[in-house]
């Protein structure tokens, strides 16, 4: 078992930058292909940008806590916040055909991501867990509905 790499940063997007090198560097060790290494970081970054608008309400000193593990072929990533909670039935993608900025960064995460969970069962902030099978192609929505 790979040790888990823990990261601790405040929830302000000038610290985005520390995840995503941390993560690229993970991945490199890993010899993820590029693309999908893109591609989980652009999750990852999605998501720690979401904990900020969402839950902080903006920058903020208050932590956001990263976990990357790479185990038997999976990615799994762990953010936890301590802010607002969320509301699990509202997190969804808005329309891709509704165009205009923002709004995609739950699109991305189910659509490149295996599995993604929400957990607001803590006295504050929520635990956002996400897997990636690296052995498998990414697939996008439309093949994720074939199986």
């Amino acid at each position: 078992m790979t040790q888990p790499i823990k990261l601790s940063i405040p929830g302000d997007p000038k610290y985005l930058g520390l995840i995503r090198k941390v993560l690229q560097e993970l991945l490199d060790s890993h010899d993820v292909p590029d693309d999908t290494a893109r591609r989980l970081i652009l999750c990852v970054d999605e998501a720690c940008a979401n904990v900020i608008k969402h839950s902080y309400e903006g920058p903020c000193e208050e932590p956001i806590e990263a976990t990357f593990t790479i185990e038997g072929g999976d990615f799994k990533v762990q953010i936890r916040d301590y802010g607002k909670q969320c509301d699990i039935g509202q997190i969804k993608p808005r329309d891709l055909k509704d165009v205009k900025p923002g709004g995609l960064g739950t699109h991305l995460m189910n659509e490149i991501m295996d599995e993604v969970n929400y957990c607001t069962n803590r006295a504050n902030g929520t635990l956002l867990t996400m897997i990636k099978k690296l052995r498998t192609r990414l697939t996008t929505t439309q093949d994720k509905g074939k199986g």
